[in-house]
């Protein structure tokens, strides 16, 4: 029997659609979801005995950090560890003091410690201080010192919870979080140098929804900041596997099935993503039963803000034992310093001042917190050894 060479043709264009879509599924990873050497840190978090006091620095690696810029470097001399804000890795005009930036840092000087003293390590700590100003120098600078000693092994279920914590953008359920749990992760922040407040009162969270969300809008507007942002985003597996850090389609908050379909079709501007982002914050990241504020008695000093940082890994850890997931939606604090910058007057920082009634302390910080619909995926990671330095 002839065979219809019209057929023959259609089939051979058909093999070859189906070729290319199988290629470049599998070449932006859309069977791969948070797989491959970019995540093999999360499975390699507790290190090995025989390293000694740079054992800690697998967990500090996993700390939370701002867009997942992973702003650190560690200096390991001995029983002395020296950490340092990589100021290279910073986000632009979205961060113009590098204040969330130390934020990161703090991240990770809570890992660390909390890391060391599970190893049977005793710490003395000295954390710098100092004003930070707009737009400093790229160039590494020191953050804290540590030495630690001998000292006896503890237990610690925040840090038993370091791998299981990940930033969750993905839908919340509307399920109350307990007042007690609230108290307990209270108790976590609140000190003589930083303050933690929860919005659970539907009027309030609604203000605060539509705070985060004019934030957002502002930033989106504003070019400048709308690329330093694009900047951190990957798409594919190439650019995950290349750069190791940023957020990942993946790690966006989708649906299993959008996210395959960001991944298979062409790369959007900076532009759509924008709209996107801003429609997930009204639409999605908005709706939490727990919106809060970190608050600092300053929030552009360094110690101060290391200290939020060390603040705020406790809580999500902590947050992480409840079963509870959380997400920073930290615009407001954003754009006050993106205002503070440009000398404009600042509606953001009396907002949430009035809404966390307090008048001495200074925002620094915002979350939400809840029950999320579905699981978080683990963010892609540079390995310890990308993070060593030796300045001689």
């Amino acid at each position: 029997m002839a065979v219809d060479r019209r057929l023959l043709l259609g089939g051979g264009a058909g093999a070859l659609v189906l070729g290319a879509l199988g290629y470049r599924a599998w070449d932006r990873g859309v069977f791969e979801a948070a797989q491959g050497p970019a995540f093999e840190p999360w499975d390699g978090w507790r290190g090995q005995a025989d390293e000694g006091p740079k054992q800690p620095l697998h967990a500090a690696i996993l700390a939370a950090n701002p867009h997942d810029t992973q702003p650190w470097l560690f200096e390991a001399h001995g029983a002395s560890i020296t950490v340092l804000a990589d100021r290279a890795r910073n986000l632009g005009s979205f961060d113009p003091f590098r204040r969330e930036m130390h934020l990161g840092v703090g991240c990770a000087v809570e890992n660390l410690m909390r890391a060391a003293a599970v190893y049977g390590f005793s710490m003395n700590v000295v954390v710098n201080g100092g004003r930070l100003t707009p737009s400093p120098p790229d160039k590494p600078v020191t953050a804290a010192h540590l030495w630690l000693d001998a000292g006896v092994a503890s237990s610690d279920p925040l840090f038993q919870a370091i791998p299981r914590r990940h930033t969750n953008r993905g839908p919340y359920l509307d399920k109350p979080v307990a007042a007690a749990d609230l108290k307990a992760l209270q108790s976590e922040v609140d000190s003589e140098e930083v303050r933690v407040v929860f919005l659970t009162d539907a009027k309030a969270r609604a203000d605060m929804a539509s705070l985060i969300v004019e934030a957002t809008a502002h930033i989106i507007a504003d070019p400048e900041m709308s690329q330093d942002s694009a900047y951190w985003l990957r798409t594919g597996r190439r650019e995950v596997e290349a750069h190791r850090d940023g957020i990942a389609i993946d790690n966006a908050g989708l649906p299993g099935w959008m996210a395959a379909g960001a991944k298979i079709l062409p790369d959007v501007g900076a532009h759509a993503a924008d709209g996107q982002w801003l429609k997930m914050t009204r639409e999605v990241q908005t709706h939490a039963p727990v919106l809060g504020v970190i608050l600092v008695r300053d929030r552009l000093e360094m110690a101060t803000a290391i200290a939020a940082g060390r603040a705020w890994q406790r809580l999500h850890l902590a947050a992480t034992t409840m079963g509870l997931a959380a997400q920073p939606l930290n615009q407001p604090v954003e754009m006050m310093d993106r205002n503070q910058e440009r000398g404009r007057n600042d509606t953001f920082g009396p907002a949430l001042q009035s809404l966390a009634k307090v008048k001495v302390w200074e925002p620094t910080f915002t979350f939400r917190l809840g029950y999320a619909e579905r699981p978080a995926l683990p963010s892609p990671r540079r390995v310890l050894s990308d993070v060593l330095v030796d300045r001689g």
